[in-house]
């Protein structure tokens, strides 16, 4: 399982003009997923893959990072 990070994933959505519903769309994960996100839950590899393919950016860039 892997954490988006809000921040890096709204800042994406934002550079590519592009809603949750249109997200949904493009990548084919439903808004349910996309709202989970949101609330910080955890998702699948393959679900943050199809997001930073709709978004064009690298999936290492949507990742939560971990401050040491």
């Amino acid at each position: 399982m892997m954490l988006i990070s809000r921040e890096r994933l709204f800042l994406s959505m934002a550079r590519t003009c592009c809603s949750m519903k249109k997200l949904s769309a493009l990548s084919g994960v439903s808004i349910q997923t996309l709202r989970n996100i949101k609330a910080g839950k955890a998702i699948f590899p393959e679900t943050a893959g199809k997001i930073a393919r709709a978004l064009g950016v690298d999936v290492a860039d949507l990742l939560e990072t971990k401050e040491v």
